[in-house]
């Protein structure tokens, strides 16, 4: 079974799907740690969001580069660092106390998440012939969709080293969809984009071509901060001060196959009222 048929087969079962990002975390739970996706999967999580980090020396991790701040109590790029150094660190929590989690290595996740759940490989753009190859060794192409922008160069090498893989391009404008075409890739999934709920890449229209050619539409409902917008304020905080209908609600009227949230088992368990 290809990562298309499994997760056509989710679908048919559940409606809709949900994405964690960088699993379920809190407290102790750390985000990209497995610990956050077991705790994931617990609170129905279909699909699992875990971004790729790459040591000097090719070692992949799950972790956010940029998040090293809050996450390890310095600034420095985890993409500068190599795998020995990188193996000592221990994680930090929201309460900026120092914890015994260490960062997952990309493959011992993949074990443990494999045949549990579907995985979404982000910010992988960095390193995008050492992540291809990567999950092939892993034989985890039937579990992973991967994504970025619609970017011409990465398409072509996708189309030369994983064309099978599935691949979910991130969109805020319906014409960037058209160059995808051009190449023989496993397209079957789009993240659509938007500050403004009258986007044209939420529109109807779009919506329905998207649908009419296969293609599995993705929402975030992420609320990282105030001033990240990426779904018209449609997002799990207000979802969750002011109700969901107006936010989650919104997204399965659009017809979204999967929503990305910090809070999927709230995100379900709505589903499961108006499905």
């Amino acid at each position: 079974m290809d990562f298309r048929e499994r997760v056509m087969e989710l679908k048919q079962d559940k409606g809709i799907l949900i994405a964690a990002h960088r699993g379920t975390s809190g407290g102790n739970i750390l985000t990209n740690t497995i610990p956050a996706f077991d705790n994931a999967i617990r609170h129905k999580a279909d699909i699992m969001e875990i971004d790729a980090a790459m040591s000097t020396d090719g070692v992949f991790y799950a972790f956010h580069d940029g998040a090293e701040a809050e996450s390890l109590g310095f600034t420095t790029n985890i993409r500068k660092l190599d795998s020995s150094f990188i193996d000592r660190l221990h994680m930090i929590n929201p309460y900026k106390a120092l914890t015994t989690e260490r960062i997952n290595r990309l493959e011992d996740v993949f074990e443990h998440l494999r045949g549990r759940c579907l995985i979404n490989i982000d910010r992988s753009f960095f390193y995008w012939k050492e992540i291809l190859t990567f999950i092939k060794k892993m034989d985890m192409e039937s579990y992973v969709v991967i994504k970025c922008g619609p970017n011409p160069e990465l398409l072509k090498i996708l189309e030369d080293m994983s064309p099978n893989l599935a691949y979910m391009p991130m969109l805020r404008d319906p014409d960037e969809a058209e160059c995808i075409k051009n190449y023989k890739i496993n397209y079957c999934m789009a993240e659509l984009l938007f500050e403004d709920e009258n986007a044209p890449i939420v529109s109807d229209e779009f919506i329905k071509k998207l649908k009419d050619e296969g293609i599995l539409i993705w929402g975030n409902t992420l609320s990282i901060h105030d001033w990240f917008n990426i779904c018209a304020g449609k997002d799990d905080y207000h979802a969750i001060t002011e109700g969901p209908d107006h936010t989650w609600g919104w997204f399965v009227e659009k017809g979204f196959d999967i929503i990305q949230t910090d809070w999927p088992m709230l995100l379900r368990e709505y589903l499961d009222k108006v499905l």
